[in-house]
C-alpha cells in the first residue's frame, strides 16, 4: 500500500507527473514484482495498483499519460534488468488501461510481418470430433489475392 500511495503522489499534477516520469514508472514495476511473484497478494496489489491507475485517469493530462507510460512499459528500457523488462509487459498485458497500447504494437507486429509467413501459419479444419478432417486452403490464391 506504501508503494501505492507513493506512486499516487508523483500523479497530483501534470507537472508532478511529467517531472517524477521515470521514478513513478519504477515505482510501478515494483508493485508488479509484487503481482507477479507474490500470488498470495496479487488480489490486493491488483486493486491498488488499479486505483493508481485511475487516479491518472481522473486528470485531463491522465489518458495520454497512462498511454506514454504503457508504452515505455511494453518496450522495456535498456537501464532495467531482463525481469523488470518483463514485469513491466506483464503489467501491460493485465490492465485494460493499456488496451490501446496492445493493440497498437499487436498491429505494429502484425503488419511488418510478410503476407507469405502468416498465410503459410494458417490451418483449417472441417467437421466435429473424430470427424474432424483437414481443410485444404488455397494460400496461393490468397496471397496472390493480397497482392492486387
Amino acid at each position: 500500500d506504501s508503494l501505492g500511495q507513493q506512486a499516487r503522489n508523483y500523479l497530483k499534477d501534470n507537472i508532478s507527473a511529467k517531472k517524477n516520469k521515470e521514478i513513478f514508472r519504477m515505482c510501478f514495476i515494483r508493485m508488479g514484482c509484487v503481482l507477479v511473484e507474490l500470488p498470495s497478494f496479487k488480489e490486493v496489489t491488483k486493486s491498488i495498483m488499479c486505483s493508481v491507475l485511475e487516479t491518472c485517469l481522473s486528470s485531463d493530462w491522465g489518458y495520454s499519460y497512462l498511454f506514454d507510460l504503457g508504452l515505455s512499459l511494453q518496450r522495456g528500457n535498456e537501464k532495467n534488468s531482463e525481469e523488470e523488462n518483463r514485469i513491466a509487459q506483464v503489467i501491460v498485458s493485465e490492465f485494460s488501461h493499456f488496451k490501446e497500447v496492445m493493440t497498437m504494437v499487436w498491429n505494429e507486429e502484425t503488419s511488418q510481418k510478410p503476407v507469405e509467413d502468416t498465410v503459410h501459419g494458417i490451418t483449417g479444419h472441417e467437421g466435429f470430433g473424430p470427424q474432424m478432417k483437414p481443410l485444404n486452403i488455397g494460400k496461393k490464391k490468397l496471397i496472390d489475392s493480397y497482392r492486387v
